[in-house]
């Protein structure tokens, strides 16, 4: 009996190493490490049901393989907070890693989901593996790179039926609306309607019987609870029945309005729609909800979708030639990024792939107005700064632009100038007709401020970089991301050249930027959680983020200083990572872990925005700034995953910021 025991024992160490070298990792795995697990590890039994683990349990103490059965992972907070979060793992998958490298509790609660039995390998055994084995250490400081994976796979599912349904016929007419329904009274004169018509950009106009009353005046963008409808004008009946007809546009709407149109309830599908559009050749077909008019379905509303893809969006915008078929267009992109947020596109090509469509969208903008202003023999160009300037463009963004030019020989800025801001604010005016809204802080190329010669942007260049003051140096780092959009772009590379040399004289200039990058501190608290505004104070509401300004913006501002210390002419935060990270001898896993973790960050906050858009913020925790820009995530609402993720994304934006603070000794 006493020398059988050891042979137990060797055989049982034998056939859970032959288990575990079924599955990754440690199919992988050196065998000294297989067999540290095998020896260390002990089988446990959980009857069906049974809670393994959960936060309440504190930090974990063992890391769970499972050998058979089933585990299955839910958010902690119950499927209603996250139904679509649940995951179950199966023999040879392993849990808990997470919570024990960070010393926390787990985010989710782990059940038996039939009768299971799973090696635990205690803490402390963890921490000698992690020293005795390479691949180990190498799994575990890979760990974000998966979980981007199963986020990525997590976000397919969740949109998945969404995504498919965007090109079929049977989505309901209620969510193709996008705007309120633009309507007047019967008796309002037909120069009114047709004047906000104009305004509006719309091809039809509703007339109503406001509240109830036979006849009455004036136009508006939304309908009244007791609004009947009661007719339409439609451009068609203002060529028919206006122009043609030689009528006086002092009469009233009724006069040329279609009486009584065909409408179709909210609940009807696209293909109900689409079939009267063929019967009866109309081009706008009301909406009714029992009865109460919510809004207008167009042809083109009907089959916009169907022409989603970037090579018919880039047609398109290339065939506009009115400020209505550029509007269309940009709805078209913003409605092409979403559909590709929902198929779980990698954020690092979705951004790059949305910020080309829109700078497609705004090269024809200014090839339209360019024509319709003298700017003969001026050498100019179009100047995108900020998101653009960095090719980060997410779904809800502003304008930031300038204008650069040469003042010809003979010629002073002012004149030129002159002649170029008529231009320049037309352009600006299309782009918020396009749903890209004026800039707040007004850097906007109809400025004068920012509507400046070659010389001219030297020297504020200059200035900037001579500047002590600290919000100075906040305020104008929005302009060191530029690149030119439009036009001559030899201008913007001498002014590229000129910034670098302007750094370079004057070394005390990068660790003001430093000591600014690193001023927006990582919201993460001193046990690891997620700082958020968790007393309700100010816009962003209780427990919310700012992904843009308190997570994106710290690996912005980094590499922004990083790339102007080495020279790096590129403006995104990614290429200047990988490029100046080198030459910051930093290694290739810290590189990547950083540009995994900015690029998360990105994801989820387009994913925010699509479902903000969707649903509308009091619905999914979110919020939004004064322009309306998505960007508030309450973390609470994510799931387990997305959770660990920001969480680990912020980490590592905080490593950045300490490399920032050993370089410049901060």
């Amino acid at each position: 009996m006493t020398t059988a025991r050891p042979r137990v024992i060797s055989s049982a160490i034998e056939a859970t190493s032959a288990f575990l070298r079924q599955y990754p990792p440690f199919d992988a795995m050196e065998d000294d490490a297989v067999h540290h697990i095998a020896s260390h590890a002990a089988l446990v039994y959980h009857a069906k049901d049974a809670t393994i683990l959960a936060p309440a349990h504190g930090v974990p103490a063992s890391l769970f393989i499972v050998g058979s059965g089933e585990v299955r992972l839910s958010d902690a907070r119950g499927p209603a907070a996250a139904p679509n979060a649940d995951v179950t793992l199966g023999p040879g998958e392993c849990y808990s890693i997470g919570a024990m490298l960070e010393k926390r509790p787990t985010g989710a609660t782990y059940t038996a989901a039939t009768d299971t039995f799973c090696y635990a390998l205690p803490a402390a055994d963890v921490d000698a593996l992690l020293a005795r084995s390479p691949r180990f250490r190498e799994f575990s400081t890979a760990y974000l790179a998966s979980l981007l994976r199963e986020s990525r796979r997590l976000l397919r599912m969740d949109f998945a039926g969404e995504a498919s349904e965007q090109y079929a016929m049977g989505r309901t007419l209620r969510s193709l609306i996008t705007r309120k329904p633009v309507t007047c009274a019967r008796g309002t004169p037909l120069r009114e309607a047709l004047g906000l018509m104009s305004t509006l950009k719309i091809g039809s106009i509703l007339v109503v019987d406001r509240d109830g009353a036979e006849g009455g005046r004036g136009a508006k963008d939304g309908a009244g609870a007791t609004d009947k409808l009661v007719g339409i004008l439609t451009e068609r009946d203002v060529l028919e029945r206006v122009a043609l007809a030689g009528r006086s546009l002092d009469e009233p709407i009724e006069v040329a309005m279609t009486a009584d149109p065909v409408t179709l309830e909210g609940e009807a599908n696209a293909y109900e729609a689409a079939l009267l559009i063929a019967q009866r050749g109309f081009r706008h077909v009301p909406v009714t909800d029992h009865g109460r008019l919510i809004g207008m379905v167009t042809e083109r509303d009907l089959f916009a979708r169907q022409r989603m893809t970037t090579r018919n969006l880039n047609r398109s915008i290339d065939a506009a030639v009115a400020v209505d078929d550029l509007a269309h267009a940009a709805h078209d992109v913003r409605g092409w990024v979403r559909d590709m947020v929902g198929q779980g596109l990698a954020a690092e090509h979705l951004v790059e792939m949305s910020t080309t469509l829109n700078d497609a969208l705004t090269r024809r903008i200014i090839q339209l107005e360019s024509v319709r202003h003298d700017l003969a023999g001026i050498e100019w160009a179009w100047l995108a700064f900020g998101s653009e300037g960095r090719y980060e463009q997410t779904i809800s963004t502003d304008q930031d632009n300038g204008l650069i030019f040469v003042a010809t020989e003979g010629s002073e800025p002012n004149s030129v100038r002159e002649r170029l801001l008529p231009f320049a604010r037309a352009v600006n005016r299309t782009l918020d007709a396009c749903g890209f809204p004026f800039c707040t802080g007004d850097i906007m190329a109809g400025n004068a401020r920012w509507c400046l010669g070659i010389d001219e942007w030297k020297a504020q260049f200059g200035a900037w970089i001579a500047n002590t003051d600290a919000q100075q140096l906040l305020n104008a780092a929005i302009f060191f991301d530029f690149r030119t959009l439009y036009g001559t772009d030899a201008m913007a590379g001498q002014l590229h050249q000129r910034l670098f040399d302007l750094v370079a004289a004057r070394p005390v200039f990068l660790r003001q930027m430093a000591e600014q990058a690193r001023a927006s501190g990582v919201p993460l608290g001193f046990m690891g959680g997620i700082v958020t505004d968790s007393q309700g104070h100010g816009k962003d509401g209780p427990g919310r983020l700012d992904l843009k300004k308190g997570a994106a913006r710290l690996f912005v501002d980094a590499a922004r200083v990083m790339a102007l210390a080495t020279g790096v002419a590129h403006t995104n935060t990614a290429h200047r990572l990988r490029q100046a990270g080198a030459r910051w001898r930093m290694s290739e896993d810290e590189i990547g872990s950083a540009i995994d973790a900015f690029f998360f960050i990105q994801a989820l906050r387009l994913r925010v925005q699509v479902e903000a858009g969707n649903v509308g913020t009091e619905d999914v925790g979110l919020g939004t700034d004064n322009r309306g820009t998505h960007n508030l995530v309450d973390p609470r609402r994510l799931n387990e995953i997305d959770r660990r993720l920001l969480k680990e994304s912020l980490r590592q934006a905080r490593r950045l910021q300490e490399r920032l603070a050993l370089e410049y000794r901060l």
